[in-house]
């Protein structure tokens, strides 16, 4: 079944699900750049790397994965390789995908070659290759919680994105936290849009030193850090 959205905001999709925009009003692409990209310090920490993994809560419309791709491809090393770990669990059509993202003028050759292999939203998963191979796209739909827990790989940096804690509690849960510690190393970065107490306090429980900083737009603050 597909997911309902709402455009009553001009170019911004919006939940009717959980009742929440999937990003800024004000530009979502600025919004993507300040708190992921800035917020894990990148592309200062995948330089003169050979492998770099980010893994994802929430891939919504793919906005985050789009603005990473683009700096991957003007930033990384040469032969250096990029694994993109995304879980959604209401994932949205290629039909609304474009909509959400086709206003970006940057973003469309890659929502071009997205489109050529972004498969059904009816399979539980799909990797898909990019760039010769150098950036790979590994989409997982399914509950963040059960998805995280059979997870084994080693992130390098979190996007912690769904839904605002208030509207979709579940994504941002104790046992979320504990596993995004253990698919965690020592120096993992961190990066999230809210500044919810108990999001900074759960993320420190596990093991992050968490701090907040000024957050995008509208938003007074948010939390990034580092796990230790």
């Amino acid at each position: 079944m597909e997911e309902e959205l709402d455009w009553s905001v001009k170019n911004v999709p919006r939940s009717v699900r959980f009742g929440d925009l999937y990003f800024s009003g004000l530009d979502g692409l600025d919004e993507t750049k300040y708190v992921f990209l800035d917020g894990n310090k990148l592309p200062e920490i995948w330089r003169c790397t050979d492998r770099f993994i980010i893994a994802e809560t929430g891939f919504g419309t793919g906005l985050n994965f789009f603005a990473t791709w683009q700096l991957w491809r003007e930033t990384s090393s040469p032969n250096s390789n990029l694994i993109y770990y995304s879980i959604e669990k209401y994932p949205l059509t290629i039909s609304q995908i474009v909509q959400s993202i086709n206003h970006w003028s940057d973003l469309k050759p890659l929502l071009e070659e997205f489109k050529k292999d972004y498969a059904s939203t009816e399979v539980n998963s799909q990797t898909i290759l990019f760039d010769k191979g150098s950036v790979t796209l590994k989409l997982i739909f399914g509950d963040v919680r059960n998805v995280l827990s059979q997870a084994t790989f080693s992130s390098d940096a979190w996007f912690l994105d769904g839904f605002a804690p208030s509207c979709n509690p579940e994504m941002w849960s104790d046992k979320v936290f504990r596993e995004v510690a253990r698919l965690s190393k020592k120096g993992t970065r961190l990066a999230t849009f809210t500044s919810a107490s108990a999001v900074r306090r759960g993320l420190t429980d596990v093991g992050f030193d968490m701090v907040k900083i000024s957050g995008f737009g509208r938003k007074r603050e948010m939390l990034i850090g580092h796990f230790l």
